[in-house]
């Protein structure tokens, strides 16, 4: 390979580390980062806290939540938030200024989120797979940063037992390890 050639070859592999690593990159070369805290993971009926931190003091940012159902139902919930002198925004102390809710909602994204189709009813045919919540930072539509939040239904473990006896139909869900789980 020749000095010329050696050098180009340099450069295209330089390029391709700088493009490929804001590719893959959470947070955008703005420094803005979403979180979802204590993890991203959780189940169905546990709060979390969303923190978006980055930003400069004073700037808007709007936060769009958004889940697509087992029919492919889209539902979406939006805040617009306005960061505070260290250029965060903590869902649980700062409030919304518009969007889907206004005022401190720390679970805002999730229990305002609306169908995009009307007259649509949130569905979940299995209950062993979770629920994915996508949630974006934006500025002047452009996304800075974004998260998912994975909302369990069931315990690693947990036993699903179809009932059908009789004109009785449901669900059994049995807890790992050994029982009694009731006693009567």
């Amino acid at each position: 390979m020749t000095k010329d050639n050696m050098a180009l070859y340099m450069r295209v592999l330089e390029l391709f580390r700088r493009t490929s690593w804001r590719m893959f990159s959470s947070s955008s070369s703005s420094g803005v980062r979403l979180r979802i805290l204590p993890s991203s993971s959780c189940f169905f009926d546990e709060s979390v806290q969303i923190k978006v931190s980055g930003l400069s003091p004073g700037e808007h940012v709007e936060l769009q939540a958004k889940h697509k159902d087992d029919k492919g139902v889209v539902f979406k919930a939006s805040a617009t938030y306005q960061a505070d002198g260290q250029g965060d925004v903590d869902l649980n102390h700062h409030p919304s200024r518009g969007g889907s809710y206004t005022g401190v909602e720390p679970m805002g994204l999730f229990w305002s989120m609306m169908p995009e189709s009307p007259h649509k009813k949130l569905l979940k045919k299995d209950a062993s797979g979770p629920v994915l919540v996508h949630i974006e930072a934006h500025r002047d539509g452009q996304i800075l940063s974004q998260e998912t939040n994975e909302r369990r239904f069931m315990a690693d473990g947990m036993k699903r037992v179809p009932v059908n006896e009789g004109r009785l139909r449901g669900t059994l869900f049995i807890p790992p390890g050994e029982g009694p789980f009731l006693e009567l």
